[in-house]
């Protein structure tokens, strides 16, 4: 008598309730489409099952991907913000710093928030409102990793003479910040009253402002008395 087949392992690396087919390109698309409603409706209007109906998906399989909206909400996050997060982490490596320097980074982050115009409706819909629901998601993955960073950033420059002795680098963090989301969260406004647009034209223009502004103000030299 013959023994009964072995029933083969599943796949290394799959968990129960995977989905069988589309991988990364399904990932990607309940991103993008996150964004989109996001964007459009607000975090709280916009439900799983509405993400799930609009990419031909289901919740169980943004939950297999993401665990919950919140975490959905970090994904996107996380996937804008890394080309600034990889720039900050070569600003402090001595072998790479050169690569980069503190005009890059209003660069790379204005080009952030133009790529990722949800990042800014997040911030104010969400963060900064009394109560807001991704306020310590955004403390935890978003602000608590940048501004470290960018705060080693302008200690190493003070310390090579090239920015101010007496600068304080969490004030020079905040208003590197400041200078250049502000624009972006008073959009709305300043694109009626100042005729601003986010072409890319304006948006080399703002680079070239924010930084003058933001490096005239800290660069060593004379210090004002």
């Amino acid at each position: 008598m013959s023994r009964p087949s072995r029933q083969s392992p599943p796949p290394r690396g799959r968990r129960p309730g995977r989905p069988i087919a589309g991988g990364e390109s399904v990932r990607d698309s309940l991103l993008q489409t996150a964004r989109d409603l996001f964007l459009a409706r607000g975090f709280a209007s916009v439900s799983l099952r509405q993400i799930a109906a609009a990419t031909g998906s289901s919740p169980a399989t943004i939950h297999y991907y993401f665990g919950d909206k919140l975490g959905l909400y970090r994904a996107m996050l996380e996937g804008a913000v890394a080309p600034v997060v990889a720039a900050l982490q070569r600003l402090g490596d001595p072998a790479r710093a050169e690569q980069v320097d503190l005009t890059e980074l209003v660069r790379l982050y204005t080009r952030m928030l133009v790529d990722n115009p949800w990042v800014p409706a997040l911030i104010v819909q969400e963060v900064l409102t009394e109560g807001g629901r991704f306020r310590e998601q955004f403390i935890e993955h978003f602000a608590g990793r940048l501004v470290p960073l960018f705060i080693g950033a302008v200690r190493r420059e003070q310390a090579r003479g090239a920015l101010r002795s007496d600068l304080d680098p969490r004030l020079a963090a905040l208003s590197a910040i400041s200078l250049t989301v502000f624009p972006f969260l008073a959009l709305p406004v300043t694109s009626r009253v100042l005729g601003l647009t986010p072409d890319d034209e304006a948006i080399q223009r703002l680079v070239d402002h924010t930084t003058r502004v933001l490096l005239d103000g800290i660069r060593a030299g004379e210090v004002p008395g």
